[in-house]
């Protein structure tokens, strides 16, 4: 019994200092942004895919955190995005880096959103970050691509059972009117 006591508190320290990383995490991200380097922080969070897939079983405080950074970063990258549009080169990494990142943790944000005592974005927050999803959604240029990225939202926005965010609904929408058309023509 002594045992299992000792292993709880373990996991109890392990989940703080795993929401304390994550908290420096978004403090970090937020300097590099302030000194003109955040686009290095957005190609790290990229590449963080299996952060992304681990995030799914931590605790909900973690996920919330993590939330928050994946926030921070996405609205970084349609800045870095509005920057660049004139380098095609720096454009289509971007573009890569924009679908490996949402194909990464897109699946959080859907299972994620409400935090253990409050939630882990405001309301204008999360509206802010639904039209910058959709935004970095809309600068896909495949449509396979935004199929990929749409079908993998409806998977695990249908499967959240506590969980209404992010809705894409409307950008999905316009992805199978557009779809249609292709497909008629």
């Amino acid at each position: 019994m002594w045992q299992r006591g000792r292993a709880r508190n373990q996991m109890s320290q392990f989940g703080c200092s795993a929401e304390k990383l994550a908290a420096e995490l978004l403090w970090l991200a937020q300097k590099m942004e302030a000194c003109g380097c955040v686009d290095e922080a957005v190609y790290m969070w990229d590449s963080a895919s299996h952060v992304a897939w681990l995030s799914l079983s931590a605790e909900p405080r973690l996920q919330g955190s993590l939330v928050k950074v994946s926030a921070f970063l996405f609205k970084q990258s349609r800045e870095i995005g509005k920057d660049a549009e004139d380098e095609e080169s720096t454009k289509e990494h971007l573009r890569q880096t924009n679908m490996n990142m949402l194909m990464s943790w897109l699946p959080l944000l859907c299972r994620a959103s409400n935090g253990t005592d409050t939630p882990v974005l405001s309301i204008s927050g999360r509206s802010e970050l639904e039209r910058i999803l959709e935004q970095i959604i809309g600068t896909l240029e495949q449509e396979e691509e935004q199929e990929k990225v749409l079908s993998l939202w409806l998977h695990h926005f249908t499967y959240s059972p506590s969980s209404d965010w992010p809705n894409l609904h409307d950008c999905y929408t316009r992805w199978c009117t557009a779809s249609r058309k292709l497909l008629l023509h």
